[in-house]
């Protein structure tokens, strides 16, 4: 027996149920465990089984929350995968962000801060460590999977403590995902000694131990949105497509209702052929609207260069009483230019009648370089005076309502809004959900609220 195939049976000796995947076939392996259920010595032992099996020439991409992370936890940490009991001969470059095995397989480090960097790279498997703690989970998720397109069976392994979250319960949801659990006391026997008694003490009975110990997905306490309210949002658009339109001229655009007011229709024909799908074109039908808006969230600092945040960009439209989301056109990394063209696309893509964008971020500045992408709608500037939370709740109650549609493909967009007032609504900032409130508010305010607490300019 050599050391590797005695090192992999030692580990399936150990190993508690959680830690290994099903034996019937899956693409996605999903291990929620509460703290310190061995997780990440799973996933490095998956790692290290399938670098060996790859052999030369394989890739595998280890995705951590941050950079750090992936080198601290997933690489050097106590059970990563340079550290794991009889498994020898790996090498970590960590200027190159690579670990070479023995086998001549290489797994690549990236951070969920930046997922841009996982396009282009391609790999026979990944790992991805802490899932739900990713900043850009979505984007991450979508950039990894698609450069998961080597060999004849590429597969994907996460690992984390659960929190609630649109993007895990739609990886759970999919077909060829197998899930394992483990609260933290099916690890006991490798922790310290007493942990776990005191962090009962400490928190049993809570829904942090919920979460943290017994590793159960929860719902978002106090969340503004919840999961409910946004499946009955994505039930009002097949409703919202399919009730009597308003009148419209005879060339299906537009036509001046009673009010004087021109009704816009954004038909599948307008759309630019450029446009991804996941950028609002799409096989489904758009209702006419009396009248559609962009809604704009400048990141901070974006007149300085490129921003680190998202620039959140949200194309909505007012049918009577009744807002239709129809698309996210949100974008990280782009220059004040690349966003100001971006919203341009979405204003021809959809006949907005006009721009909203917050101005606490330099409005004045912001008005200009849209104007300057050669605009030609008018821009609304709105400034925020109270939170990001405060400033949606009547919008929320808009949605309690039923008064608010989802058209398909605004996952990314969902998933914040169902973050957005929760106890765990700390990391990126939620920039698509700021686009969706002020456009909403623009559109459709809350009977008997004057808006999100916002001054227009």
């Amino acid at each position: 027996m050599t050391e590797d195939e005695f090192a992999r049976e030692l580990w399936r000796e150990d190993a508690h149920e959680g830690q290994l995947p099903e034996t019937d076939p899956w693409r996605t392996w999903v291990f929620l465990g509460g703290r310190g259920a061995g997780k990440t010595r799973a996933g490095a032992e998956w790692v290290w089984e399938t670098a060996q099996r790859l052999g030369k020439g394989g890739r595998i991409a280890l995705v951590g929350p941050t950079i750090r992370d992936a080198r601290t936890v997933m690489v050097e940490g106590p059970s990563g995968v340079m550290n794991l009991p009889f498994r020898t001969g790996a090498a970590f470059a960590s200027s190159l962000r690579q670990v070479s095995f023995p086998g001549g397989a290489v797994g690549l480090l990236f951070s969920a801060e930046e997922p841009e960097r996982l396009r282009g790279p391609q790999f026979h498997a990944a790992w991805g460590d802490e899932f739900c703690a990713w900043s850009y989970g979505a984007e991450t998720l979508a950039m990894l999977r698609l450069g998961l397109r080597l060999g004849e069976g590429p597969r994907l392994v996460l690992t984390s403590t659960p929190k609630p979250g649109r993007v895990l319960r739609g990886v759970l949801a999919e077909d060829g995902c197998a899930r394992t659990d483990a609260p933290t006391r099916a690890n006991a026997g490798n922790l310290a000694p007493g942990f776990l008694a005191a962090m009962e003490g400490l928190y049993g009975g809570t829904r942090r131990a919920a979460q943290e110990l017994d590793g159960r997905v929860l719902e978002d306490e106090g969340a503004l949105f919840t999961l409910a309210e946004i499946e009955r949002a994505r039930a009002g658009w097949g409703l919202l497509s399919h009730s009597p339109s308003p009148e419209v001229g005879r060339d299906g655009g537009a036509k001046r209702s009673p009010g004087g007011e021109v009704q816009t229709y954004p038909t599948l024909s307008s759309l630019r052929a450029d446009i991804p799908p996941h950028e609002g074109e799409g096989e489904r039908v758009s209702p006419v609207f009396d009248k559609v808006v962009v809604a704009v969230d400048p990141p901070a600092g974006t007149l300085s260069g490129r921003a680190r945040d998202a620039c959140g960009i949200v194309v909505a439209g007012r049918r009577g009483d009744r807002v239709g989301v129809l698309a996210d056109w949100t974008a990280q990394g782009l220059s004040p230019e690349g966003w100001a063209e971006r919203v341009r696309r979405a204003v021809e893509a959809y006949g907005a009648r006009r721009v909203v964008v917050e101005s606490n971020n330099g409005g004045a500045m912001a008005e200009a370089v849209l104007k300057a992408s050669g605009l030609s709608v008018a821009v609304k500037r709105v400034h925020a005076s109270v939170g990001k939370v405060a400033r949606a709740e009547p919008v929320a109650a808009l949605y309690e309502q039923g008064r608010v549609a989802h058209a398909p493909g605004l996952e990314a967009l969902e998933e914040e809004l169902m973050g957005l007032g929760g106890e765990d609504a700390g990391g990126a900032s939620p920039d698509r959900a700021d686009a969706l409130v002020w456009a909403v508010t623009d559109l459709l305010p809350a009977p008997g609220a004057r808006g999100p607490s916002l001054r227009v300019l």
